[in-house]
């Protein structure tokens, strides 16, 4: 064990108080301090310094002094903790930025200018080893690279929120968190967005649906899942799940099993906003027209989906809400402020669009 720094005699007293502060801050003891001849032998000072030392340590509540008992170390009350040092945040994106949904290049971009307001750095991860299924190794050494940083994890993985909770870093999700993780969040409610396109499709008399599913590793992917099959009417049948790596091949063979299916689905609902395109240009050439043989809804939206004919029934979201409330919560961590366990949860605005018709005779495959 490193033995601790031996105080100068001109301030014995205080300098003992500090290093007895430090030494249950770094957790050097657990439960209780040892006695008081083996800390004064210790720290090599006498027990007419070590006591008033004690004495103040109680009085600041960080431990219980009791005479003939031992001295039980008290956690610290949190406003009396010391507060973190944040001068930068680090943004962790699973892609390049030109590679994510224009609606993510937006608030990060917006979030940069108002961290600016606050004298905070923005610094971008993209993609890499975090997002793989054994991260601890390779965030290590992102953590140690990036002291006196907060962190904004967007889609992120159970094993990444796994890592960052158990850390007790300064870290905002932007997206859902998994069951049993405690981390702030913002994120579009994907459980009422899947509920509202499946009872959607429903009152259009759709019974026979499918998910064309990006397989991301976050959250949402089982939520949508749920939400969307627990939506459909009684004695329908569950939605066929079409799940892809976001591949334009992956996309196209899923597409192709749909259009060989007998009963086919009626109604298609698509999680990632670049796979209409290959929707609106693989199932025509496969006989499926949109909406005549297949309703098509996107859980999200993009500007290049208003270019689309028929145009895409979607959820359109104000992604600059996303920045402004990131931006809140960082500028409290940047003034030592701790951030409440809280799910700001973020509903879009349904846009009917023409590519959801109800089912007739005609839409009928």
């Amino acid at each position: 064990m490193t033995p601790p720094i031996i105080p100068q005699r001109s301030t014995l007293v205080s300098q003992t108080i500090t290093l007895l502060e430090r030494g249950l801050r770094e957790a050097r003891w657990t439960g209780q301090l040892p006695g008081q001849h083996e800390l004064c032998g210790q720290l090599m000072i006498s027990r007419t310094t070590l006591r008033p030392a004690l004495q103040e340590l109680a009085r600041r509540g960080l431990i219980d002094l009791q005479q003939g008992r031992p001295m039980a170390i008290r956690r610290p009350p949190a406003a009396k903790r010391r507060a973190r040092i944040v001068t930068k945040v680090v943004l962790l994106l699973p892609e390049p930025l030109w590679r994510l949904r224009p609606s993510v290049a937006r608030w990060a971009s917006e979030l940069r200018a108002l961290l600016q307001r606050s004298d905070l750095e923005l610094a971008l991860v993209e993609g890499g080893h975090h997002y793989r299924a054994n991260p601890a190794v390779h965030l290590e050494k992102l953590v140690h690279s990036h002291p006196h940083s907060a962190w904004v994890l967007f889609a992120s993985t159970l094993a990444m929120q796994t890592w960052f909770s158990a850390r007790a870093l300064p870290v905002i999700l932007v997206g859902q968190v998994f069951p049993g993780i405690d981390l702030p969040s913002i994120e579009y409610d994907h459980a009422a967005i899947a509920h509202h396109a499946a009872a959607t499709l429903a009152a259009a008399g759709h019974t026979r649906t499918a998910i064309l599913l990006q397989h991301t590793g976050s959250a949402a992917d089982a939520t949508t899942c749920d939400a969307f099959t627990a939506a459909r009417q009684a004695g329908t049948p569950a939605p066929l799940v079409l799940e892809h790596d976001g591949s334009l091949a992956q996309i196209e063979s899923r597409l192709r099993r749909l259009a060989r299916l007998d009963p086919r689905p009626t109604a298609l609902f698509v999680t990632k906003s670049h796979a209409i395109p290959a929707v609106f240009t693989i199932l025509p050439r496969l006989g499926i027209e949109i909406p005549r043989n297949l309703s098509v809804i996107c859980r999200e939206d993009d500007p290049f989906l208003e270019y689309l004919v028929p145009a895409v029934a979607r959820y359109s979201s104000n992604s600059s809400a996303i920045a402004r409330k990131l931006a809140v919560a960082l500028a409290r961590l940047a003034q030592g402020q701790s951030l409440k366990i809280t799910h700001d949860r973020l509903m879009p605005r349904f846009v009917a669009g023409q590519s959801l018709a109800s089912v007739s005779g005609e839409s009928r495959p």
